[in-house]
């Protein structure tokens, strides 16, 4: 029998607390204070009225206006605008008169944005409510991430896509799940072309010169697989299909097939390998004029002690296409912004004739795993 009155005593009073918990209307008086932010742009002040704005949806709630929480702490503003403890918003909660507090904290942490927010009974002083979740470092999205946060406070379902957009998906295990990037993406660029190559592409077209600067635009695509994978390091094959020198006039397509390292986490990577290319060249020389000039024969025929270089193999526009190769080194790192990758390169391609430098960068859309 004892134990029966004591249950129903446990019973009536859950019930008579949460009677006192709702204002004469039937909803639950709910104060919205600012949400502490660290490392964001976002102020407390706004993240705070964001929250204010998703509670008040709620039919469920009576939810303080921000202009009388800040008339009824006006002589004492700055324990209102840094009020973050539990006791500290059980005491403003009973200044106000209100059933329950809204507060928390949003802070970055790199690549992440984490948003725990709490909800404290103010009669029981103590916290009825928490949820705390990670998301993608997009600042502009940030309404959305309260709004999230917020549903899940009150039991409310959120929008799927807002959901998926935003919520980090990837977890840290103990055998550690890391996240692996593919760059795969167009890719666009300038290359610079020195030496005597640079020279040739320079030289007038009555000599077999194309009349061009020696610096290039170029546009392709990167193709890549990972073929190993250790933590954060990844070991990859890529493709580079290009064309090169559209912007003057030219048509110089070529293929580089890299073998890379890349560290996921800092988005740093370095690769190399063969680049080939198809090109039109001829055997010539530089005559005692310093003139670009072609043949064995005319080479033979004059003062070899006068020319100024031997005769070589060189770019002209006049000569017979030929697949040319060099070696290629590449180093780079991607910058990373919410699902948006942007790999930025560095290139070099050493040559006895002359060599290739250049920079390209791209970018990709992160997909989701």
């Amino acid at each position: 029998m004892k134990k029966y009155l004591v249950l129903l005593t446990f019973v009536l009073s859950t019930g008579l607390s949460v009677l006192m918990a709702q204002s004469e209307n039937g909803k639950i008086k709910m104060a919205v204070l600012n949400i502490e932010s660290t490392e964001l742009i976002q102020t407390p002040e706004l993240l705070g009225k964001i929250a204010r704005l998703k509670v008040q949806r709620d039919d469920r709630y009576s939810v303080y206006r921000e202009h009388d929480v800040l008339d009824q702490f006006s002589d004492d503003i700055e324990r209102y605008e840094n009020c973050y403890s539990i006791k500290c918003m059980v005491s403003l909660g009973k200044e106000l008169g209100a059933d329950q507090i809204l507060s928390g904290s949003a802070e970055r942490f790199g690549e992440r944005i984490v948003i725990n927010l709490v909800i404290v009974d103010v009669q029981q002083e103590q916290i009825i409510a928490s949820d705390v979740n990670e998301y993608y470092n997009i600042g502009s999205e940030i309404e959305g991430m309260i709004e999230i946060s917020v549903n899940n406070l009150l039991g409310v379902e959120s929008d799927a896509m807002l959901v998926n957009g935003l919520v980090r998906k990837e977890t840290v295990l103990t055998d550690q799940v890391v996240e692996k990037l593919n760059l795969s993406g167009p890719r666009m660029g300038a290359t610079f072309i020195y030496g005597e190559r640079g020279r040739r592409l320079q030289d007038p077209r009555s000599q077999g010169g194309y009349e061009a600067l020696p610096i290039m635009s170029q546009f392709g695509y990167q193709f890549e697989w990972q073929y190993l994978s250790a933590g954060n390091l990844q070991a990859l094959v890529e493709v580079i299909p290009l064309i090169g020198g559209m912007d003057q006039g030219m048509f110089v397509p070529s293929l580089t097939l890299m073998n890379g390292f890349r560290h996921s986490r800092s988005g740093i990577e370095f690769a190399f390998g063969p680049t080939f290319r198809v090109v039109k060249t001829a055997k010539g020389f530089y005559n005692e004029n310093d003139e670009w000039t072609t043949g064995q024969e005319a080479y033979d025929a004059g003062p070899k002690d006068e020319y100024k270089s031997e005769l070589h193999e060189n770019l002209d526009k006049d000569g017979d296409l030929k697949l040319d190769y060099a070696f290629t080194l590449a180093a780079g790192k991607t910058i990373k912004s919410g699902h948006l990758n942007i790999p930025i390169n560095i290139f070099y391609s050493p040559g006895n004739k002359g060599g290739v430098i250049g920079a390209s960068f791209g970018f990709n859309i992160r997909r989701q795993r």
